[in-house]
Parts: C-alpha cells; sequence; structure tokens
C-alpha cells in the first residue's frame, strides 16, 4: 500500500507522522520481516486457544494475528504519541504485546474470577492484568478487582475488559500474548461500536451518544444476568433446606414405623397404622442440592438502578399472591410432630392403651378417609 494511500485509511495526518521520526522503509522493513513468522504467531495462538478452552467458565474463545497493516498503524500511533520510543524491526516483536491476540468470552460476569485464576495459574504475566472499567461502575467492583492484583483504568468510551499480557514458550521460543476477558454483551458492544465508529467517527457526538446508550444497554444486560444467577443460588439454598426439613420428618416416620412393626399387636392394626404414615411422607426427589459459595460483587450496581427496583416490586408482588402460596416445615412443626411422638410412642407402648386409642371413633375415621383417598 503506498503512504499516502494508508495515511487516508487509518485517518492518520501526515504531518504528524513527519514529527514523529518514522521512515516509511523502516515499516515495510518491519511489514517484510513480519511476514515471515505470521504462520508460527498462528500456531502459537491456537495453543493457547486450546489451553484456555481447558477452564469450563469460558463459554467461546478466538483469536486473531494482527495483520500487516494494523502493526503498521499501531507503530505509528505510539511514536505519534511517544517521539522518543524506539521501535524497529529488530525489537518490534516485543514492543508490540498483541501479534497474538486471544478473546476469552464469559456468560455472568461472576466467572470472571476463575478464568482469571486458571490464566495466573498456567502463564507468567509479562505485566500485571489491566481491569478496564466504565465511569460509574460501583466501589465494589473497582475493590474486587484491586483484591485481585488487576490495575484499574476508567476508559474513556465505557469499555470494559481485562486485559492480560503473558509469556508462552513455544519450540523453545518465548512469544508475548494478549489475553482479553469480557463477558459476552461486552463484546458485543465493543464489535458493534468498533465497527460503527471506526477509524474515520470516533470524535461524532451523535454516534458516540447512541454508542453509549447501547453501551449501558449491554451492561444492565449484564447485571440482570447476574441476578438471574443470584435468585437461581437462592432457590438452590431454600430447596436444600427444604430437603433436609423432609428428611428429618420422614426419618421420624421411619422410626415410628420400625417401632409399631416390632409392636405385639394386630396385624391389620400395624396395616392402618403404616399406611396413615405413608400418607405423611414426602416426596423428596424434586429438591435441589447446592453447595455454591459465589460472591456477587456487581450485584450491588444493579440493585442501586430503577430496574431492578421495578424487577425486585414485580417479584415481591408474584411471591405475595395466592398461587405461590410458600410450603415449608418450620422449626415449630418439627418440635409438635417431635412431641406427637412422643405421645404416640407412649400409647403403643402399651396394647390396651392403643387398642382403646385405635377404637375411638374420630381415629377409625380418619383411617378410613385416608385409605379411601390412596
Amino acid at each position: 500500500m503506498k503512504e499516502e494511500n494508508f495515511f487516508k485509511n487509518f485517518n492518520i495526518d501526515p504531518l504528524e507522522f513527519d514529527r514523529s521520526g518514522l521512515k516509511w522503509k523502516e515499516l515495510k522493513d518491519i511489514s517484510l520481516d513480519y511476514g515471515k513468522i505470521k504462520g508460527t504467531l498462528g500456531r502459537v495462538g491456537k495453543s493457547i486457544v486450546g489451553k484456555t478452552l481447558q477452564s469450563r467458565h469460558v463459554h467461546s474463545i478466538n483469536y486473531r494475528i494482527k495483520k500487516d497493516e494494523h502493526l503498521i498503524e499501531k507503530i505509528i500511533r505510539k511514536k505519534i504519541k511517544s517521539r522518543d520510543r524506539i521501535i524497529n524491526r529488530d525489537n518490534y516483536r516485543s514492543e508490540i504485546t498483541d501479534l497474538i491476540g486471544i478473546r476469552a468470552l464469559h456468560l455472568f460476569k461472576e466467572d470472571w474470577i476463575q478464568i482469571h485464576r486458571f490464566i495466573k495459574d498456567n502463564w507468567d504475566f509479562i505485566e500485571e492484568p489491566t481491569a478496564y472499567i466504565r465511569n460509574g461502575d460501583s466501589q465494589r467492583i473497582i475493590d474486587y478487582y484491586g483484591e485481585n492484583q488487576c490495575r484499574i483504568l476508567e476508559h474513556p468510551y465505557g469499555y470494559r475488559s481485562v486485559h492480560y499480557t503473558i509469556n508462552t514458550e513455544y519450540r523453545g521460543k518465548k512469544y508475548p500474548v494478549e489475553i482479553q476477558v469480557r463477558t459476552i454483551f461486552e463484546e458485543a458492544w465493543g464489535e458493534i461500536d468498533h465497527v460503527i465508529r471506526y477509524p474515520y467517527y470516533t470524535d461524532d457526538e451523535i454516534l458516540f451518544r447512541l454508542s453509549s446508550i447501547l453501551n449501558r444497554i449491554s451492561g444492565s444486560a449484564d447485571e440482570l444476568g447476574t441476578y438471574l444467577r443470584y435468585l437461581k443460588s437462592q432457590i438452590e439454598r431454600k430447596d436444600e433446606l427444604y430437603l433436609k426439613e423432609i428428611t428429618e420428618k420422614n426419618s421420624i416416620i421411619q422410626n415410628l414405623k420400625e417401632q409399631i412393626n416390632a409392636l405385639s399387636i394386630e396385624k391389620e392394626d400395624k396395616s392402618r397404622i403404616n399406611k396413615t404414615l405413608n400418607q405423611l411422607e414426602t416426596d423428596r426427589d424434586f429438591a435441589v442440592k447446592t453447595g455454591s459459595g459465589e460472591e456477587f460483587p456487581w450485584m450491588e450496581s444493579f440493585m442501586n438502578t430503577p430496574l431492578f427496583r421495578n424487577i425486585s416490586s414485580r417479584i415481591e408482588d408474584i411471591t405475595k399472591s395466592s398461587g405461590l402460596a410458600e410450603i415449608q416445615v418450620s422449626p415449630e412443626d418439627m418440635e409438635a410432630m417431635k412431641k406427637a411422638q412422643s405421645e404416640l410412642l407412649s400409647i403403643i407402648n402399651n396394647p390396651e392403651e392403643l387398642k382403646k386409642f385405635l377404637s375411638q371413633s374420630n381415629v377409625t375415621e380418619l383411617l378410613e378417609d385416608l385409605n379411601n383417598n390412596q
């Protein structure tokens, strides 16, 4: 590509290029050298992708080898920004650390910490990870990144992502690799913003404002996803507690059955009592156990939004409706059952008292009703 066409395509001021001290011939030499190593860089990228996919929290992943023209553009912009910086054919491979770029996507914001630990356990950092945040992100999120040894930078365009620059070895040589970790919603907004505004309309006010609105919507989608996951964890926790209470109740009933079967009473009486106890047992197959100890640091920012207040108000209305009456075994109910067990044991341990108890009209009617409803 000719020099003047390159400047036009990438919106680079020729005067700024001249002041940077770069020479077009030097850039062409870099491009020729880069063409020789791109095949190797591709194989390195594939090996990183394969390794990263071992983390079950990675939903999807892709990689790219930087295009020649984007490499030259980046060198020019770095030199314009810092004229004293030296980038040449001998050192560009180490100065430009994203020749190999990996993008790992995850579904929920909370998945990030597991991917972060996976990367930390498998590669050496060239520099500390950078967490890009948006203006307005809660202090809890900022602290969370800091607690996990990330440098925090507020991005002027609201871009959210965590960037890692790692060292990897391939056939005896070390290669720098950039890994970007973000949610699927963050990826969608970033791709749309890049296609619409880059490189000519980065300063267009209308496009910037509309893209910012889309950014907010994608951020709200992430936070709503967090809230759904949080609700699911609470439902699972409630089911776990319910299962525990039902198991205790069924244990009491089973204990009663064993004691009744050990008594010297008529077989028909035993059968009627056991049928009654069977009616009290609860099917517990529906209950779901969970050992989740997840943190939800992104919940705080979501809970401060009008969207959360509207959702929580609606959920409260639904849960208070007659169609969702709560089913639970309270501690008081458990205590009453234990007391009833004790009283029943005192009766069944005395055959005469048991016969008198079973002959009562209300008890007989109850047993008949239960048997008829089976």
